[in-house]
C-alpha cells in the first residue's frame, strides 16, 4: 500500500471519527453558549483555560517523549510496555498532585482576574479540579492507541470519553439548570468512567512498572516541552483573560464563540496529526534517502487541504453565525475568519517543526513559541483596547506566523527538507487573498449575489494552488508493513 494511500486512508478515518465527536461538541456548544449568555460562556471558558494549564505540567511532554522513543529503531519490542507504563504512572501522579493544587487556587485566579468572587462554587472548583487530571490521563491513553495504529479503538475510547460528556454537559445546563458548574461536573465524571475502558484497550502495553532508566529519558525529552506547552497555552488562553481584564467577560464570550467555530478547521489538522506522528519516525527508518522529500511534499497537500476547509469557514463565518447563534454574536465573525487561518499555520507546525524534533533540538521549541507568545501578549495589550475582539484574534494569528517561519528555519538548519520555495510562498500568497477576502465581505444575512463572489473565488484560488503539488514521490515509495 502506498505511502500517501496509508495516510490517506488513516486521515480519513481519524477525521470523519473525529468530526462526528467534533459534530457533537458543535451542536452542544451553540445550547451553551444561548443558555449560559455571553457571560456565563466566558465563565465557562476562563474555566477550561485554567484546566488546559494544570494539564501542561500533568502531561510534562510525556506524550511527546513515548511517541518519540515508542517506535524508534533503538527501542526494543520487549521494553515498549516499559516506555508506555512509566510515562502513564508518572501521569496519574502528576494528575493528583497538580489537581489538588487548582483545588486550593483556582477559587483566586477568578478575584484576581476579574472580581468575580462567586465565579464557581465548591462543585465546580472540585469537578474543574478532576478535569484538569482526567482530561491528561485520557489523553495519554488516546495517543497510545495511535501508537498501536488503531484508529478505530481510538475513535471508540474518544467518543466514550469526549461526545457523551458534551451531551450530558447539555442536560446538567439545559435540563438541570447547574450552570458552568454543569459541564464541568459532566465532563468530569464522564472521563473518571472512560478511563478504566481506556486502560483496557491498552493493557498488552500496561506492566505495574515504573522502570527508572525510561522515566529520566522520557522527563529529559519532555520536561522541555512544559516551556513550550506554556507558551502554547498563552497562544490558547492569555488573550481570553486578557480580554476579561481590558473588555468585560461578554467579550469573552464572542471570542470564545469565535474560537470554538474555528476549531471546525482544526480538526483537519487534527485528524491529520494523529495519523501521521506515528509514521513520521518510522518513514525516516524505511525510506532514509527520500523521506525529506516526502516530508516536504506532505507539507504543501497539507497546507492546500487546510486553505480549502479553512477557507470555507472564513469566507461564511457571518452567514454561519448568522444561522446558528443570536444577533449579539456577529461580532464574532471577523475573528473567526482569522482565527480559522491560524489552524492552518498550526496544521503546517506538525511538518515544519519535524527535524526540530528528529535531532532532539527540543530547547529550540521553548525559545521560539515563548518569543511567538510575548509578541502575542504584547500586540494584545496593544490591538485589545482598539479593536476588541478582532484584535485579539489578529493578535494571535500574527503570532502563529512568527512561530510557523521559526520552526522552518530551524528545521532548515538542523535537518533541511528540499524546500521549493516558489511553490511553498505561491500556497501562501493564495491563503492571503482568501484571507482578505473573507475580512472584507462578512454578512450576516444571506445575500445570495455575495455568496456566489465568494465561492467563485474559493474555486479560481483552489485551482491556481492545486499545480503546486507534486504527487510523484509517494508513488515512488511503498509502505513497509
Amino acid at each position: 500500500m502506498s505511502l500517501l494511500r496509508v495516510l490517506l486512508r488513516e486521515s480519513f478515518i481519524y477525521g470523519v471519527g473525529d468530526f462526528c465527536l467534533k459534530l457533537v461538541a458543535f451542536f452542544t456548544f451553540p445550547l451553551l453558549a444561548a443558555s449560559l449568555s455571553t457571560s456565563g460562556f466566558g465563565l465557562l471558558e476562563l474555566a477550561m483555560t485554567i484546566v488546559s494549564l494544570g494539564a501542561v505540567f500533568v502531561r510534562c511532554g510525556l506524550n511527546n517523549a513515548v511517541q518519540r522513543f515508542y517506535w524508534d529503531q533503538n527501542t526494543h519490542v520487549f521494553e515498549r510496555p516499559l516506555v508506555v507504563s512509566t510515562g502513564f504512572f508518572i501521569t496519574l501522579t502528576f494528575g493528583v498532585i497538580f489537581g489538588t493544587i487548582a483545588f486550593f487556587f483556582a477559587p483566586f485566579v477568578f478575584i484576581i482576574s476579574d472580581g468575580n468572587a462567586a465565579g464557581l462554587g465548591s462543585i465546580g472548583v472540585v469537578s474543574l479540579s478532576i478535569l484538569l487530571a482526567s482530561t491528561q490521563w485520557a489523553q495519554y491513553l488516546q495517543d497510545i492507541l495511535r501508537l498501536h495504529f488503531s484508529p478505530w479503538k481510538f475513535l471508540g475510547f474518544a467518543f466514550c470519553s469526549r461526545a457523551l460528556g458534551a451531551l450530558l454537559s447539555v442536560v446538567a445546563v439545559i435540563y438541570c439548570g447547574w450552570g458552568a458548574e454543569g459541564v464541568l461536573f459532566a465532563q468530569a465524571f464522564v472521563l473518571l468512567v472512560a478511563i478504566p475502558l481506556g486502560l483496557r484497550l491498552i493493557k498488552s502495553d500496561l506492566v505495574f512498572k515504573i522502570d527508572t532508566v525510561w522515566a529520566r529519558r522520557l522527563l529529559a525529552f519532555g520536561a522541555p516541552f512544559i516551556f513550550t506547552e506554556l507558551a502554547y497555552w498563552l497562544f490558547a488562553s492569555i488573550d481570553r483573560w486578557m480580554l476579561a481584564s481590558m473588555a468585560g467577560v461578554d467579550d469573552v464570550g464572542v471570542y470564545s464563540v469565535a474560537f470554538r467555530f474555528s476549531t471546525l478547521a482544526v480538526f483537519v489538522a487534527t485528524a491529520f496529526g494523529m495519523a501521521w506522528s506515528p509514521y513520521a519516525v518510522k518513514i525516516r527508518s524505511d525510506f532514509p534517502e527520500k523521506h525529506r522529500a516526502v516530508y516536504f511534499e506532505v507539507l504543501l497537500i497539507l497546507l492546500v487541504v487546510m486553505l480549502i476547509v479553512a477557507g470555507t469557514i472564513a469566507l461564511f463565518a457571518g452567514e454561519l453565525l448568522g444561522l446558528l447563534l443570536p444577533a449579539e454574536y456577529f461580532a464574532a465573525a471577523v475573528p473567526l475568519a482569522v482565527l480559522s487561518f491560524t489552524a492552518v499555520l498550526q496544521a503546517s507546525q506538525q511538518v515544519t517543526a519535524i527535524g526540530i524534533s528528529l535531532v532532539n533540538k527540543t530547547k529550540v521549541f521553548a525559545y521560539l513559541v515563548w518569543s511567538a507568545a510575548v509578541l502575542n501578549v504584547a500586540l494584545n495589550w496593544l490591538l485589545i483596547p482598539i479593536y476588541g475582539v478582532s484584535g485579539a484574534a489578529w493578535s494571535t494569528a500574527v503570532a502563529y506566523v512568527f512561530l510557523s517561519v521559526g520552526f522552518l528555519f530551524y528545521t532548515q538548519r538542523y535537518y533541511p527538507l528540499p524546500v521549493s520555495w516558489k511553490r511553498l510562498i505561491w500556497i501562501c500568497m493564495l491563503g492571503g487573498v482568501v484571507l482578505t477576502v473573507s475580512v472584507l465581505f462578512q454578512q450576516r444575512v444571506l445575500d445570495f449575489r455575495i455568496i456566489a463572489i465568494k465561492v467563485f473565488i474559493a474555486i479560481i484560488v483552489l485551482m491556481l494552488a492545486l499545480p503546486a503539488l507534486k504527487l510523484s514521490v509517494f508513488r515512488e515509495n511503498s509502505l513497509i508493513q
